[in-house]
């Protein structure tokens, strides 16, 4: 074998090493694995719509196009003309990336400037500047706080973006082939699409894959749904049925009610005397937070008035009794 035979054989084997390398990595956290991750992304673009659609007058849709396993080399080069979000995740102690592409940063800061149409044709191609940059850092912190709000279901973890640039210089725990959970999303301005990727390294995820993993997925739903439901937890359903128990509310023991004029009440003065139709034998009802619960007994203890639960308030009861004069 000649030495220019050789050395195309070794090329060919590095490419086969580092491909199945990207391979094995892109592996080890799976969306098809998570159930948490595919409920997290399915439910994206409808808070995305929320956040950014109000800063344009034209309206925005968004999709999900892609939720899917990938490494650093093969989601992280920017084409010429995009733009990538360098985003903090302080609670993973790890950097996400929000990638731009020219298409839709074109169409966002047509959008987020005023313009009421994209023409058919679609916007001319030009040239983005650093002024279109600062515009798009308005995009990359909505879809911030949109990923923040769909990672709530599940994780508390804030996304703080900070600058926005060219190229990505990785953090140094992080290679070419550093896995990454990508999704690639959809956004429609009349018409005419871009494409925003959200890139997390998979070494951030791994403090709340045990969530990612055990968390129920809607029935029969797919990475694109957006009305996720949710797995019973009995530890929560525990706590939350002790905070209520705990809960105060005001609690009042009504003796008597009469309709009286409004001439009368403004002849109320201190030492006013106001009789009420009570007698020994009248019920007093408990009212709950202006709810009323139980008509009780008036009784007398240490010098103290108390009630005794005489009979439950039956709401439909009580109304027909009233309308018949009874």
């Amino acid at each position: 074998m000649s030495d220019e035979a050789l050395m195309e054989a070794t090329k060919s084997l590095l490419e086969v090493e580092k491909s199945l390398e990207r391979a094995l990595s892109a592996g080890q956290i799976r969306p098809d694995r998570l159930p948490g991750l595919q409920m997290i992304f399915g439910q994206l673009p409808r808070i995305m719509v929320e956040e950014v659609g109000n800063i344009s007058l034209l309206p925005v849709k968004v999709r999900l196009v892609e939720l899917f396993a990938s490494t650093i080399s093969d989601t992280c080069g920017l084409p010429a003309g995009a733009f990538a979000g360098v985003v903090r995740a302080e609670r993973w102690r790890s950097w996400v990336y929000f990638i731009a592409d020219p298409a839709v940063s074109s169409l966002f800061v047509e959008a987020a400037t005023g313009c009421e149409s994209i023409p058919p044709a679609g916007l001319p191609p030009r040239k983005l500047t650093r002024t279109d940059a600062n515009v798009l850092r308005v995009l990359f912190r909505r879809v911030s706080r949109a990923l923040t709000s769909a990672f709530s279901i599940l994780a508390d973890v804030d996304f703080d973006v900070g600058e926005v640039v060219e190229k990505i210089e990785l953090e140094p725990q992080l290679g070419p082939a550093s896995p990454v959970i990508a999704a690639r999303l959809s956004l429609d301005y009349d018409g005419h699409e871009g494409i925003v990727t959200i890139v997390i390294p998979q070494a951030a995820l791994e403090t709340i894959r045990d969530l990612l993993v055990t968390a129920a997925p809607n029935e029969g739903s797919s990475p694109a749904a957006t009305a996720p439901q949710y797995q019973e937890d009995p530890a929560w359903s525990k706590q939350l049925a002790e905070e209520i128990a705990r809960a105060f509310i005001e609690l009042n023991g009504v003796l008597e009610e009469r309709p009286i004029a409004l001439g009368e009440v403004q002849k109320f003065a201190v030492g006013s005397v106001i009789e009420l139709q009570m007698t020994s034998m009248s019920r007093v009802r408990l009212d709950a937070d202006e709810s009323p619960l139980f008509w009780c007994e008036l009784g007398k203890r240490d010098n103290g008035l108390i009630l005794r639960v005489d009979d439950e308030f039956n709401q439909q009861r009580e109304a027909v009794d009233e309308f018949y004069g009874l």
